[in-house]
């Protein structure tokens, strides 16, 4: 494991009718988590989080979910180029690996979408992500366990407590970045125990 290594997880929270009804969503909320291995070890990883206007009324059932209100999005939020900007000089000035960490699959592919349909440039993602969410699927199910449960679910099958709210999208990057190391940490271990099994032989 090289654990110079930058990597980042992406969280994105969206405008969605609570029976999830809303066609195409639009996102309110981008967070993302940064740094190394020992970053992870040291507890210093950092996180970044930006509103953007979905140009329509903020349903009510997100605003209860995420704390993020019409009149949150009325002060504080920014253009998308403004975002794209910030974005991508954080992801180069870190040297951070290319595919983003996610928990479930889409925010990359939503954030670069509505970034290419106001024809702004983003060349900072890969054409791929981590999805740390099939990671533990499998591992449940590897154990004989259902694969159900959300982050928080994925962080204590490692042992690990969530930090900060749920639905929160610099929060919910941040756990999902803490689990990628968490299983980037065991696998390392269970290949140096496999390699230390086959020298005693």
């Amino acid at each position: 494991m090289n654990q110079e290594q930058c990597y980042f997880a992406l969280d994105l929270e969206l405008n969605n009718a609570q029976d999830n009804s809303t066609v195409n969503p639009k996102i309110i909320q981008v967070g993302i988590a940064l740094g190394n291995y020992d970053d992870y070890i040291n507890e210093s990883l950092v996180t970044h989080k930006w509103l953007l206007d979905p140009e329509e009324p903020i349903f009510e059932f997100i605003t209860e979910l995420t704390g993020i209100g019409n009149q949150d999005i009325s002060n504080h939020s920014i253009p998308h180029e403004q975002l794209a900007l910030k974005l991508g000089r954080i992801l180069a000035t870190h040297h951070c690996f290319v595919n983003p960490i996610t928990w479930g699959c889409g925010d990359a592919t939503e954030l670069k979408s509505e970034f290419q349909t106001r024809g702004i440039a983003f060349p900072h993602f890969g054409r791929r992500w981590i999805d740390v969410k099939t990671w533990h699927t499998l591992h449940m199910l590897s154990i004989g366990k259902k694969p159900s449960g959300g982050l928080s679910s994925g962080l204590a099958s490692l042992r690990l407590h969530f930090k900060g709210k749920p639905h929160r999208a610099d929060d919910d990057a941040l756990n999902t970045l803490r689990l990628f190391f968490a299983i980037l940490e065991r696998q390392s271990q269970y290949y140096q125990l496999i390699s230390n099994a086959k020298k005693i032989h």
